[in-house]
């Protein structure tokens, strides 16, 4: 299964796979990484011992390939590129205890391939570079399997003919690490060292991730899992055009739910672009969400016309609407009659988004808000908070902390100005308990 390398910033995108073979979004060429150890060539894309794992929420992906005497590690993190297409870096690290030989491997069936000491063309585009000459380059079967003969010391035997391919060779000495750069768009390449390394990549990205409301599980695999998949929504945002209407939806929700507002704007102006009848219950769902959870009139008024094209839509198709949250919208922006107009047609009630970790951590769409309504048996006892979640009641943050087998809950709800007072519950913590103070602290029932 691929993982993608998503860039903020910058056009282009890309993909690794499970053994570290890297594709850019418009697939024309895989780059391929081969180890030349003492006993033979060991291709990342063949050998058995092969593990992957994510550094910075899979900011960075490393793969190490087992040799003899230790590992090979590669890590890969995709970049903006200085104002040009975003940019992989391939970095290859040998933990093994002595020296091997590592091979850049570019396959591009059907282009015509160059190679030379400052790097590698597809199309007469250069899409690999590097800083410090090889110690070998070559174009084709024969001139690659050739090359690698001489630097790997032993005949590799994999199989080129017939493929277009082009290979650069290093030697890497125990403990050093050498690096390339892919293009992952149209345009120049930088070399490795005039882009960030995997450590600015990761803080970067979680620099990303803090924009974001707060959330802290007594689960570490949940945790990572959060952080993981945010960094997916973001990044999806550079590549929408791979994403259909259904999609985008569902993309622009999952950002709202999390409060990155501003990049669900960016989604939601995507799909006010595509004129479609397509998916007008999760195009309305989407509008109406960053509206219900964002009050910004503003925006409103811009995809007022997007917003009466998919109720159109779901008119002539009879698909489910979300009555309420559609009417809240057009009386925000100044459209009475057409929220008059939405009850005479009497659509079906859409149910609203439910699932994801957001459902079981807050629940807005009834007339009481409810706190941890999905609280899991098994984080008894351990610690949860959520800071800046954004409700349509308004912006909350709470806390379950535990005194023996009692939780105790702590809760702030930012309401809007003008709101009528909230009723807070925990159902799931306590049935019965309730309140309407926007801030405070209580020390609830023993769960049965």
């Amino acid at each position: 299964m691929s993982k993608p390398l998503d860039v903020l910033g910058a056009p282009g995108w890309g993909e690794v796979d499970a053994r570290g073979s890297v594709r850019p979004g418009f697939g024309e060429w895989t780059l391929d990484w081969w180890v030349g150890a003492s006993d033979r060539w060991h291709r990342a894309s063949q050998e058995a011992a092969v593990r992957q794992s994510d550094v910075g929420a899979g900011a960075v992906v490393e793969t190490r390939m087992k040799v003899p005497d230790g590992d090979a590690v590669q890590r890969v993190w995709a970049v903006a590129a200085g104002g040009g297409p975003a940019a992989a870096v391939v970095e290859v690290g040998n933990e093994a205890a002595t020296a091997f030989a590592v091979a850049m491997v570019v396959q591009a069936p059907g282009a015509v391939l160059a190679a030379n000491q400052t790097g590698i063309a597809v199309g007469g585009q250069t899409v690999l570079a590097w800083d410090h000459s090889p110690a070998g380059a070559a174009v084709g079967p024969d001139a690659v399997e050739a090359l690698l003969e001489v630097e790997g010391g032993t005949t590799p035997g994999l199989d080129l003919k017939g493929r277009d391919v082009a290979a650069a060779v290093w030697p890497l000495p125990h403990t050093a690490r050498m690096a390339v750069s892919a293009s992952l768009g149209r345009g120049k390449v930088p070399a490795p060292s005039d882009l960030p390394d995997a450590e600015a990549v990761v803080r970067g990205w979680q620099a990303h991730l803090e924009r974001g409301a707060r959330i802290e599980v007594p689960d570490e695999g949940l945790a990572r899992r959060i952080d993981r998949n945010r960094r997916r929504w973001l990044g999806q945002t550079g590549r929408m055009e791979t994403l259909d209407v259904a999609q985008l939806c569902e993309l622009s929700v999952r950002l709202d739910h999390h409060g990155y507002h501003d990049d669900a704007e960016v989604v939601l102006d995507e799909i006010a672009a595509r004129w479609t009848t397509e998916a007008p219950t999760e195009r309305l769902t989407a509008f109406t969400v960053h509206h219900d959870l964002t009050d910004d009139q503003k925006n409103a008024v811009r995809f007022v016309e997007a917003v009466a094209e998919a109720v159109e839509a779901a008119a002539r198709s009879g698909s489910a609407v979300p009555v309420d949250p559609v009417e809240r919208f057009l009386i925000a922006t100044g459209q009475d009659r057409a929220a008059q107009d939405l009850r005479r047609l009497e659509l079906g009630p859409a149910e609203p988004p439910g699932d994801g970790l957001r459902a079981e951590l807050v629940a807005d769409h009834g007339e009481d808000l409810l706190v941890a309504p999905g609280f899991r048996p098994a984080w008894r006892g351990g610690s949860l908070a959520v800071y800046g979640l954004p409700t349509r009641f308004g912006t909350l943050s709470y806390a379950v902390r535990w005194h023996g087998a009692r939780p105790a809950l702590l809760w702030e709800l930012d309401c809007r100005p003008g709101h009528d007072p909230v009723t807070v519950r925990a159902p799931a913590l306590e049935e019965s308990w309730s309140s309407q103070e926007p801030t405070g602290e209580t020390l609830l029932a023993a769960p049965q």
